[in-house]
């Protein structure tokens, strides 16, 4: 039920605000508690989906790991930094500063990243950030002896032979299982540093990033290590084949796993940012559903 005391604030506020006022029968006849809450700013819980299907599609899987200081970066950057600003205990509301690099965390990587007069983020056709997801299972070929092992045209193939052509505008995702090293060694087995200084991780083979580019009709490729490269990379040749055809690597991907032997819908979401060779994102993944809407 809705008190007198709830519906004298609401009231208030209302009249304070220049807006038509509401009885307490109305306010009841509203939800009560949750009209009351909207109007005087107080928390209400998003609304559960009674199923998870959402417009068509069967479930939405993250692809994003959650961007914390702990995750790891390239040698040459800074890892990200936060603070805390104010807290609703102390200011009556929470707010944190942020400090990263462009290729922080789960991110994307625009071809201003590589390629002089590239396209930046600010720049790039909204619709090549949304496309099919195909996921190649390389898993099994990652020891630990052999940690740069590269996706091949010849796992492009496989995968062909078993799923038919790659669809025009996919994101073509490596899963190596790499993931998982996040939480070892405080992250360092996720760079996996030799004694030379050298990144040791799997990626795209420079031919099959070229295949990609020259034979099919793609929006992008993306892996679950730190790099579209192999960590042994000095050349960065996927880099330059990717971003040069002016598609986009997707670095530090989560969960591709679940991903695996199911259709999807890849959505990319990220922030517009001005003059930006990449930066952290937000990937999704749609699954498709049998079940109509």
């Amino acid at each position: 039920m809705c008190s007198p005391q709830v519906a004298k604030v609401v009231n208030e506020r209302i009249q304070r605000e220049g807006l038509p006022k509401i009885s307490r029968r109305q306010l009841l006849k509203a939800g009560g508690g949750a009209a009351a809450a909207v109007a005087v700013g107080l928390t209400v819980a998003a609304p559960v989906l009674a199923r998870p299907m959402i417009y068509g599609y069967g479930g939405v899987v993250d692809l994003s790991h959650v961007l914390s200081p702990d995750f790891p970066v390239f040698p040459a950057f800074q890892p990200a930094a936060v603070e805390t600003l104010v807290t609703v205990a102390e200011n009556g509301f929470y707010a944190q500063q942020w400090t990263f690099g462009e290729h922080t965390g789960t991110h994307m990587d625009f071809p201003a990243h590589f390629i002089a007069d590239g396209q930046t983020v600010d720049q790039f056709q909204v619709a090549n950030l949304v496309g099919p997801a195909v996921v190649i299972d390389i898993s099994s070929k990652v020891t630990a002896d052999n940690p740069n092992t590269a996706l091949t045209v010849e796992d492009i193939e496989a995968w062909e032979t078993a799923n038919g052509e790659i669809p025009t505008g996919a994101f073509v995702f490596m899963y190596s299982g790499w993931g998982t090293k996040l939480t070892d060694e405080g992250g360092a087995a996720y760079l996996n540093v030799a004694a030379d200084g050298s990144l040791n991780f799997p990626g795209f083979s420079k031919e099959a990033a070229e295949f990609l580019v020259n034979e099919r009709t793609i929006c992008g490729v993306g892996v679950d290590t730190i790099s579209i490269d192999v960590g042994s990379s000095s050349t960065f040749d996927v880099h330059y084949a990717i971003l040069g055809s002016g598609r986009l690597g997707l670095e530090g991907v989560a969960n591709l796993d679940k991903l695996l032997d199911k259709k999807a819908q890849v959505v990319c979401g990220i922030p517009k940012y001005q003059n930006g060779s990449g930066g952290p994102a937000r990937l999704l993944a749609l699954l498709e559903s049998e079940v109509d809407a």
